[in-house]
């Protein structure tokens, strides 16, 4: 079925705002996007629902049509972003990063997909390099000229910033896995995604990986984002210093509906 809203809060007069930014994030049955200014005011938050399709032609048109029924086009922003959840991805600084090489680098590393797509991270420096659907990236470019397509680790390497003057545990839930980032004084350490069968045995990773990358001090803060509820944390805070909900930055908004959103539940798009 073609792209259907289920969530939409907007602000009066948002599209008429120039210098805006554009995030999409895709899920598996749809996305959740977002539009920003550059100061940090929230002006619009939806999600949709729909099957991606595998005829590049049609999901194009089916794209265009969502966002132009939403009154978004491809006009006056500063930045667009597509975030792809991808399983197999690994970093390579950009002074070594070589485009031709790109799947040998996810070999050296066990990757096994295709077709592997690239994204540079400035708060670290370097290149992702992951698997994902280059044909649903494609159709989200086509259809929105100036969109760049990026995998969750370079969302989640923007943190490095909040770790300055402490450690720093970053752990985004998703479908049974978990994407992990650590950082210390604001220099990034490791980012890996791992599977899970159940909450106990994310944990337990998640302390064997503190412990082999000497961050089990009484500073270091575990922030937790994505599908949270209140059971996943209470699991986690009696194993940590300190856990928190991802909060984003000091977003403002005029609506007053915006109250209802969780952050942390959408802070690769809000970040």
């Amino acid at each position: 079925m073609p792209y259907a809203s289920t969530r939409l809060i907007t602000t009066e007069g948002s599209a008429g705002v120039r210098n805006k930014r554009l995030s999409i994030c895709l899920k598996a049955n749809g996305f959740s996007f977002a539009e920003t200014t550059a100061e940090g005011v929230l002006l619009t938050f939806g999600e949709a629902e729909g099957q991606h399709r595998q005829s590049m032609t049609t999901a194009i048109g089916e794209v265009k049509t969502f966002f132009a029924e939403m009154n978004i086009r491809p006009i006056g922003y500063a930045a667009m972003e597509l975030v792809m959840c991808s399983d197999e991805s690994t970093w390579v600084p950009d002074e070594l990063f070589t485009p031709s090489l790109t799947r040998q680098y996810l070999k050296l590393v066990g990757g096994k997909g295709f077709p592997v797509l690239t994204a540079s991270s400035k708060a670290i420096a370097s290149t992702a390099v992951f698997v994902a659907n280059e044909q649903l990236a494609t159709a989200f470019k086509v259809a929105l000229p100036g969109l760049n397509v990026v995998n969750q680790h370079v969302k989640l390497s923007s943190l490095s910033g909040k770790s300055v003057g402490k450690a720093l545990v970053a752990i985004h839930w998703r479908m049974g896995r978990v994407d992990v980032a650590c950082f210390r004084n604001g220099r990034y350490l490791y980012g890996n995604t791992l599977h899970f069968t159940g909450d106990a045995e994310v944990v337990y990773r998640v302390v064997e990986l503190m412990k082999v990358m000497k961050l089990e001090g009484e500073n270091t803060e575990v922030l937790m984002l994505g599908e949270v509820d209140r059971r996943r944390y209470a699991r986690l805070a009696p194993y940590f210093p300190v856990v928190s909900l991802y909060g984003g930055e000091a977003v403002h908004y005029s609506n007053p509906e915006f109250r209802s959103l969780h952050t942390y539940r959408h802070a690769l798009i809000l970040m």
